[in-house]
């Protein structure tokens, strides 16, 4: 004998259909309303958080500037100077402004950013401008290393006056006419090797200098900005999150709801229901 398997018509599919129709009609003004209320709620929530800052910075510096930015020896005299410690102890303001800050370093140009955040615009670049200018600072050698620096400098700088005068000889030399044809030719050689020399002096005294000087406001990229709105909270994305949210969670309820309403006011569970509670003695 053939079993015959029972398929649902169109009719029981459409059925369904406008049982869910109905189910989102008989409670579209709790999705709306609902929702819509707790997006203005937690709008009017961003509206109480307290707004923070940023202000950013770049600049063109090793990447271990970011790592040096980060220490006690930055962090400690921009504490002090703007008067971040007033009411706690140092240790927890350097934690503080620890969290306030932010590096990175890109990884195709190697560019620095540096990302101060504060309750306040001009606060926000205070703090990046005085961790720059320390950090600044703190490039700079000191101690031994710079006396090591300073004399290597001083006998690069005396290369290079010595180099200069003997070339101002042999310059004179390549001008005189009692000069024999091979006496002119090992001048110029001489000569155009003692104008390596020079270049390499002097290239020399660029670096030196530049050790000595460390960091300053030439490797800046951009100043730190004064940032005009807040980058926290994002108000507009939290109403819309939260509406969405709730909308969704709502929605999840009237369908459960509505799930138990259909096996409630079914027969054959009331029969069941009926015997459970016979059987405990309740009815």
């Amino acid at each position: 004998m053939e079993e015959i398997q029972h398929r649902p018509g169109q009719s029981e599919i459409n059925s369904s259909f406008l049982d869910v129709l109905l189910t989102l009609a008989e409670n579209v003004r709790l999705l709306v309303f609902g929702s819509l209320g707790v997006g203005l709620c937690a709008l009017g929530i961003g509206f109480m958080v307290p707004q923070t800052y940023q202000s950013v910075s770049v600049l063109q510096a090793d990447p271990s500037t970011a790592s040096v930015m980060l220490t006690a020896a930055v962090l400690d005299p921009v504490i002090v100077s703007l008067g971040l410690g007033k009411d706690i102890a140092l240790d927890d303001a350097r934690r503080k402004l620890l969290g306030q800050i932010k590096t990175s370093v890109g990884r195709i140009d190697k560019l620095l950013t540096l990302t101060v955040s504060a309750r306040s615009p001009q606060q926000a670049q205070a703090i990046a401008t005085a961790v720059i200018q320390r950090t600044f600072q703190e490039s700079r050698p000191k101690g031994t290393v710079r006396l090591r620096l300073e004399a290597q400098l001083a006998e690069a700088r005396a290369r290079f006056k010595n180099a200069q005068d003997v070339g101002q000889i042999l310059f004179h030399q390549l001008d005189g006419a009692g000069t024999g044809t091979n006496a002119r030719a090992e001048v110029a050689r001489g000569y155009a090797e003692l104008l390596g020399a020079t270049g390499a002096a002097q290239n020399q005294i660029v670096v030196l200098e530049a050790q000595l000087e460390g960091l300053s406001d030439a490797q800046l990229v951009q100043l730190p900005t004064l940032p005009e709105n807040p980058s926290y909270p994002k108000k507009g994305l939290i109403a819309i999150g939260a509406t969405l949210a709730t909308g969704l969670a709502l929605l999840v309820f009237i369908f459960i709801r509505q799930s138990l309403r259909n096996t409630l006011v079914s027969d054959k569970n009331s029969a069941k229901l009926l015997r459970i509670r016979k059987s405990m003695g309740l009815g």
